[in-house]
């Protein structure tokens, strides 16, 4: 008589540390919404398990997805009427657990999620259901006080001029409970980055803004021309903390809001060079009182290995205003867009 194999099961603690990386790994929208849907079919103590984690940290890969967020939230939830396994499980968590929400506006599809045939870059729209969700679950999060453990909002822009945030408004109606919001643009296929480049220059400041958000306190932007910094800058008036990707130009930044203490330059690669450093052009931006005199300002670079005489330089250079320079490694080959 052969011996019974047993199954081999897997302690839920572990199956949940398995599932967050899985969810906190970068991924483009197609496969995490692939993803979503596996991991939801396993079994039900793998969709109780994963539920946890995707509405703590909820990502909104396609404009399907926001339609489906929103049925979660409390009110909407109980006009639904009798829900099944996945609504009424994912409505009792999201209210309670959400702390992030990220949302993905991807201009190299059409309304029906297929790929463009030809790249391109989408500059503006006002009818485009990506970017629509953003400002439409912002504003039932706002306006009905939902989600109150929400502290963090990503977007992140693929293929899309810089202009839909300030033209179309998208976060003038904004959840007074985040704290912290961060902006990524990228562009995909070596076709479209001399346009890329060509946009970055070709942006136009926005000087009067036509919304403000004073309940934020750390900012992150990576992908933007030094201008759209600026314009942040002024729609966020109350900014402890900037982060930059590939930073160029500091000095149109000066002054910075009196608030902001820190100013993060975060520059991808192994190792950080002379022309690099060059580019931030912080001499100009110190002589343009980059920091209020108040704020005992400091700026720290996540690089690679820095030029030792260039730094040197820098370093001495922000001491003489008062600021403080601080270097924190960050090994990566891999550049930012």
């Amino acid at each position: 008589m052969s011996p019974q194999s047993t199954p081999t099961w897997l302690p839920p603690e572990l199956v949940e540390q398995i599932i967050s990386e899985l969810w906190a790994a970068p991924q483009p929208p197609q496969e995490r919404t692939l993803l979503f849907k596996t991991l939801c079919r396993v079994s039900r103590m793998w969709l109780g398990l994963f539920l946890r984690v995707a509405m703590r940290d909820v990502h909104i890969p396609c404009p399907l997805f926001a339609r489906d967020f929103l049925r979660l939230l409390p009110e909407r939830a109980i006009t639904q009427g009798e829900a099944d396994l996945f609504t009424a499980e994912a409505t009792a968590l999201v209210n309670r657990l959400c702390r992030s929400l990220s949302f993905h506006v991807n201009g190299g599809v059409s309304s029906t999620g297929a790929p463009m045939k030809e790249p391109a870059i989408k500059l503006y729209s006002q009818t485009d259901a990506a970017p629509t969700a953003i400002s439409t679950v912002l504003y039932m999060v706002s306006t009905f006080d939902y989600l109150p453990s929400l502290r963090h909002v990503a977007i992140n822009y693929s293929n899309w001029g810089y202009d839909d945030l300030f033209d179309q408004l998208r976060l003038a109606i904004f959840p007074s409970q985040v704290t912290h919001l961060s902006l990524q643009y990228t562009f995909s296929g070596r076709a479209l980055v001399p346009l890329a480049v060509y946009l970055k220059a070709l942006y136009t400041r926005h000087r009067q803004p036509r919304f403000t958000i004073p309940t934020l306190r750390h900012l992150t932007m990576s992908g933007v021309p030094t201008e759209f910094v600026a314009d942040m800058l002024q729609v966020c008036p109350e900014l402890e903390t900037v982060e930059i990707a590939n930073p160029a130009r500091l000095y149109v930044l000066a002054p910075l809001p009196k608030s902001v203490h820190t100013l993060v330059l975060r520059v991808p690669g192994l190792t950080l060079s002379r022309e690099q450093m060059h580019w931030w052009m912080l001499t100009a931006a110190m002589d343009g009182k980059l920091f209020h005199p108040e704020s005992k300002g400091r700026i720290v670079v996540r690089a690679g290995t820095p030029d030792p005489v260039v730094w040197t330089e820098t370093k001495r250079h922000c001491k003489r205003y008062g600021v403080e320079l601080i270097y924190e490694r960050e090994e990566s080959e891999v550049a930012c867009s």
